[in-house]
């Protein structure tokens, strides 16, 4: 149907932002710790993604409010959105704190923070993997049911991939408290849970493409 169309190229358009802020936060993870200006202007540009996917956010939004696909997907879609949106705002929310780390360093144990940060890379990384699958999905998921199907169960083996690696950091974390000061330990550890929230949001929007093609007779 032209609504559900329309709707799915949306999200494919809002997907494409994301990705791009994943290759940025995996760039400022890469920078030197001295690389303020090249950090700064990665977050500047993710900040911008972050405000163009609210734009399709709201576009998509307003089609579900005019009533341009079956009533039924409203709920649906919007969640679809809203997920893939806060893949977007986590990521600006990273870029930023990472910035205000790099501009005002915390007291940190330097090899620990040299080994957090490989794996924090390593959990965006595995994220970028999710999102290239759903961008390929979003695709296929209409036309292609089995295909469709083995590309959600590799979007979810990687979140749960995504979780062991996210469950060593903790254990890092937690096993360096002596190491590290309060403001260091609570950074290491909300960034962490930030980074693996995008995996699930990844996991998430994959299951709820398949349910609406499926509800759509896909």
């Amino acid at each position: 149907m032209p609504g559900e169309k329309d709707a799915f190229l949306r999200i494919q358009e809002l997907a494409g932002l994301a990705e791009e802020a994943l290759q940025l936060l995996v760039r400022i993870l890469s920078s030197p710790s001295n690389g303020l200006k090249e950090i700064e202007s990665y977050t500047e540009r993710i900040n911008l993604l972050e405000k163009d996917g609210d734009k399709i956010t709201r576009s998509l939004e307003e089609m579900i409010g005019r009533g341009s696909m079956t009533a039924s997907l409203d709920y649906d879609f919007g969640r679809l959105a809203d997920n893939v949106d806060s893949i977007l705002d986590r990521a600006h929310a990273l870029s930023r704190q990472l910035r205000r780390v790099t501009r005002r360093p915390l007291r940190e144990a330097k090899e620990f923070d040299s080994d957090i940060r490989k794996e924090r890379i390593s959990l965006i990384e595995i994220g970028l993997a999710q999102l290239r699958m759903f961008r390929k999905l979003l695709n296929t998921a209409g036309s292609n049911r089995s295909q469709a199907i083995d590309l959600a169960r590799q979007i979810e083996s990687l979140e749960e991939q995504g979780d062991d690696v996210k469950d060593s950091m903790l254990d890092e974390i937690y096993g360096s408290w002596e190491k590290l000061d309060y403001a260091s330990f609570h950074n290491y550890l909300e960034t962490t849970i930030e980074a693996d929230d995008i995996l699930d949001l990844c996991e998430d929007a994959s299951d709820l493409v398949m349910a609406i093609t499926k509800a759509l007779g896909a």
